[in-house]
Order: C-alpha cells, then sequence, then structure tokens
C-alpha cells in the first residue's frame, strides 16, 4: 500500500523533503527528538504491511495483561514493570485520548482504506455478526447522543464530566468493530484464551509479589492488589479451563485446568474482591443451567444432591464464624447483612443506591441525561478528596444508567447485553466441536461476570470489563452466525466468502 503511493516520484521526493526538513528542524531546536519523524515512518511502515487481526489481537492481549493504570493498581504503593505500557495504553499522555482509542480508530480506517483500494493482505472477509446485535451496539452511540444533547444542551449538564459517563461504553462498540474484523470464526478461540489465561497468571503473579513482598513487610494497608475489574478477567480464565475440560474432559485439559485454576485462584485471594466469587458461582450456575446432562453435570448434581443435607449445618456454623473453610459464607454474609450492620449503620453503598434510585424516580422515562449528579436524598460521605466526580459515577453502574438515561435511554445503552446472551446460548447448542461449545460458554460467562461488575462496581466505566465484553459479544455473534443459530445475509454470488467449515477444527480454549 505505501509502496503504491511512493511509487510515485513526485509524491516519493517531496515527502523525503519533508521528511528531512522535520528531522533538521528537530535537530536544531530539540536533539533528543530529532529521530521521531524517522521512526515515525518506519513505524507507520512496518504497521500498515501487518494484517488487522495480528493488531487488534495485539491490542487484546496488551489490555488484559498491562496495569490498568486509570484504576491504580496496588493502591499506589507500588509500580510494576507493566506500569509504563499500561500508562500509554490507557491513559492519553500527550493526546487528547487514550492509545487505546486511537489505535480502534486507527485500525477501523486502515480496514476501510484496505477494502476501498482492494488491498487483499487481510484475506476475505470475516463472517458478518448477526443483525440483532449489530442493532444492538449501533444502538449505543445513538443513545449516548441522545442523552448528551438531552443532558448537556436542554438540563445544562456539566459537559466534561459527562465525557466520562458514557467515553467506555462508546469505545465498547467500535471494539466490537475491530474484533470482527478480526477474528475468522471458532478457530480464533483457542488463541484467545490463551491469551486471557496468560493475562490473569500474570496479573495473580504481580498480585502475590506486591502483597508478600511490599504491602505486608511494610505494613501497608491494602483494599486491593491489582484493580478491582481484574474480577471480570479472573471469572473469564477460570470458565476458559473448566469449560475446555468440559467439552473435552481428556487428561491433558483436567491438569491444565488444576494449576490454571489454582494460580487465578491466588490471584482472587490476594486481590480479595468479593465480586470475583460471586460472578465466578453465577458463571457456573448459568453454565449448569444451559448445559446438556453429560456426565460432568451428572456428577455434579449427584455430588451436590449428597451434600445438601450438610449445607445447613455449614452455614449456621459458618455464619457466626465465617474463617477458614467458612470463609465463603462470610463472603455470602458481607454481601447480605453489609459491612456497618453490626454498627447500627447503613453501607455506603446502600445509601449511594438508594439515593440514585430517587434520581431516577424523579424522570423514570428519560432520566436526567448525562453531566448530572444523581441526587442525595440521604446525604453521603463525602470522598470527594479520593474521587472528585464522585456523585456522577455511582458504583452501580446499572443504577446509575438508568438514572440517567430513564427506561428510554437505558434499554438502548443495554440492549446489546440481552442479544449477546441469547445468541451465545443458542450458538452453544448448535456448536458441534469442543472448541466452539466452550467458547459458547466463556463468552456467555463473560457478559454474567461483566454485568455483576456494572451492578458492583462501576463497570460501564472500566476498560478491562469494556474490552472483554466487546471480544465477548464478537465472539458470540461469529459463534451465532458459523452455526447459524442466526442466519447470515445472503452475499452475491460472485463474491469471496469465508470457508463455510470455520467451526470445524477440533481442539481446546487454551
Amino acid at each position: 500500500m505505501i509502496q503504491d503511493f511512493l511509487s510515485r516520484p513526485l509524491v516519493f521526493y517531496a515527502s523525503l523533503a519533508v521528511l528531512v526538513l522535520a528531522t533538521l528542524g528537530l535537530l536544531v531546536m530539540a536533539p533528543a527528538a530529532a529521530l521521531m519523524p524517522v521512526a515515525g515512518v518506519v513505524g507507520g511502515w512496518w504497521l500498515c504491511q501487518q494484517k488487522i487481526r495480528t493488531l487488534a489481537l495485539a491490542i487484546f492481549a496488551a489490555a488484559v495483561t498491562v496495569d490498568l493504570v486509570t484504576e491504580v493498581p496496588y493502591e499506589g504503593h507500588w509500580q510494576s514493570p507493566l506500569y509504563f505500557p499500561g500508562l500509554l495504553l490507557f491513559t492519553k499522555p500527550g493526546m487528547s485520548l487514550p492509545l487505546i482509542d486511537v489505535a480502534t480508530v486507527g485500525l477501523l480506517g486502515l480496514n476501510a482504506y484496505r477494502r476501498a483500494m482492494g488491498i487483499t493482505i487481510d484475506g476475505p472477509p470475516t463472517p458478518p455478526l448477526p443483525k440483532p446485535l449489530v442493532l444492538g451496539l449501533l444502538a449505543v452511540p445513538v443513545t449516548i447522543l441522545w442523552l448528551q444533547v438531552w443532558g448537556i444542551y436542554i438540563n445544562g449538564g456539566n459537559s466534561v464530566v459527562a465525557k466520562w459517563q458514557w467515553h467506555q461504553m462508546l469505545s465498547l462498540s467500535l471494539l466490537v468493530a475491530l474484533f470482527n474484523v478480526a477474528l475468522r470464526g471458532p478457530e480464533d478461540f483457542r488463541t484467545l484464551g490463551r491469551i486471557v489465561v496468560v493475562g490473569c497468571c500474570t496479573k495473580a503473579f504481580l498480585g502475590a509479589f506486591f502483597i508478600l513482598t511490599i504491602a505486608r513487610p511494610r505494613g501497608l494497608y491494602h483494599e486491593y492488589a491489582t484493580t478491582h475489574s481484574d474480577t471480570v478477567l479472573y471469572v473469564t480464565g477460570l470458565v476458559t479451563v473448566v469449560t475446555a475440560w468440559m467439552e473435552q474432559p481428556i487428561r491433558k485439559h483436567f491438569w491444565r485446568m488444576v494449576w490454571v485454576c489454582a494460580v487465578i485462584f491466588m490471584g482472587m485471594h490476594y486481590n480479595d474482591r468479593r465480586l470475583a466469587y460471586v460472578s465466578f458461582t453465577f458463571s457456573l450456575i448459568a453454565i449448569y443451567a444451559v448445559s446438556p446432562w453429560h456426565w460432568v453435570k451428572r456428577y455434579a448434581t449427584r455430588a451436590g444432591l449428597m451434600l445438601a443435607p450438610l449445607f445447613p449445618f455449614y452455614l449456621a456454623i459458618g455464619w457466626s464464624n465465617p474463617t477458614g473453610i467458612f470463609g465463603i459464607v462470610g463472603v455470602f454474609k458481607s454481601l447480605v447483612e453489609g459491612e456497618n450492620l453490626q454498627k447500627g449503620q447503613m453501607d455506603y453503598r446502600d445509601i449511594e443506591n438508594l439515593d440514585v434510585v430517587y434520581t431516577w424516580e424523579q424522570n423514570p422515562l428519560m432520566g436526567t441525561g448525562w453531566g448530572h449528579p444523581f441526587l442525595e436524598k440521604i446525604k453521603l460521605p463525602d470522598i470527594s478528596h479520593a474521587f472528585a466526580d464522585y456523585l456522577y459515577h455511582p458504583h452501580n453502574s446499572v443504577l446509575g444508567m438508568l438514572a440517567y438515561g430513564g427506561i428510554l435511554g437505558f434499554s438502548g445503552l443495554w440492549a446489546w447485553v440481552s442479544v449477546t446472551m441469547f445468541l451465545a446460548v443458542r450458538a452453544y447448542h448448535r456448536a458441534h466441536e469442543p472448541e466452539a461449545r466452550a467458547g459458547g460458554l466463556v463468552a456467555m460467562s463473560v457478559i454474567v461476570a461483566y454485568t455483576n461488575q456494572c451492578f458492583g462496581d462501576m463497570g460501564s466505566i472500566s476498560w478491562l470489563g469494556t474490552v472483554l465484553a466487546a471480544m465477548a459479544a464478537t465472539c458470540a455473534g461469529k459463534l451465532a452466525t458459523v452455526t447459524n443459530a442466526w442466519p447470515a445475509p445472503q452475499r452475491p454470488r460472485n463474491a469471496v466468502s469465508a470457508p463455510e467449515n470455520s467451526a470445524s477444527p477440533a481442539g481446546n480454549l487454551v
């Protein structure tokens, strides 16, 4: 592509002259940056030679592995070796947008240029996404735009704060568009599974290293190790290896599941987020509900029935002594009672939820629009010293979307979630290969974890949850198309189509 552009003598010499002048100018004014024009040209040339698939998977791998610096990993007490890459990817050093946004839009533009110019480096078009999912994802930017007009220009909201109320939700639609271009179908599920497992293990070991060698020896208080949003990543990694073994129960998959789960549970332990255990449990319940009666489900059911008479005693003992093997009961108890009930006080989250619901009740159909804080019917403790815009970002993102968008806005922002779940389950029952079936269950479980994160911990403004949910929506849509769970639109006879048997490769998810 660039060779064709530079093959014209006038264009080539003009470009060379600009490059030389820019280099000489920087050499005089800023010698340290003199090589930037040359590096930029070389980097741009290299990027344009790569397949969109390669670059998109690189973005996904980086997003699930590097530090999520926007959520202050390690509570600011330590910067891991992955901090600087995370700073580049998720913040905007010297740019108006984070690098992940720039890369996503840039790759979509590069793909559009290649298609328009007939450049075939990326191969034939990949299977399209089902139309209901496309419409659900298109509804997101349309709804965001409407709530921007309604909240800022009609109701006089704060436009600066509003951007960060919807930024990641808009990015999710763009990421799905990019992943749709990059993914061929179920044959890519194994690669995605490996990327997720590597990301989980990396963060688990870094989190354990921080707690054991930095936080505890120094007597530092730590509410978490890596970040809150790693909950979604850990659940994705656990479900990846569990479903790979469940759909193809061979010895290799079993022992891989054992050691990967051990590492991830270590990471979950040191990250100390209750929502991780809740989300994993909900994912297992969803998998149990939709999976057929194969031998794994039968044995699990028999074990559950045998242990059921002991469960009330386990619950009663753990309720009064939630330690050791009864620690799970302690997690459940803290979710039911709250942390301050024993002191006769309401939890911060409970007060916040009541305030957000009260805000929604003021305009249940259309909400307040973006740029408005939720109303404090019950006064919250002032935490502006730690989070200046806390009234604009409730922890419960689901209730927040209802407060800011009303029923109409929430429906537009959330429709893609319901469609993705429907497609993932429907495609799972129509897939035949273990890899494809496991991929359907993982996509479903990611949406379960993402919705839990949105309900419990500001999931809608989290980069990590957004990236994983975007990939899950793409995989569910691809699988639905390949398995004919949702028929793809008919293409012209002379159009180049993807291989019909793209769901056939047997294998495992990692």
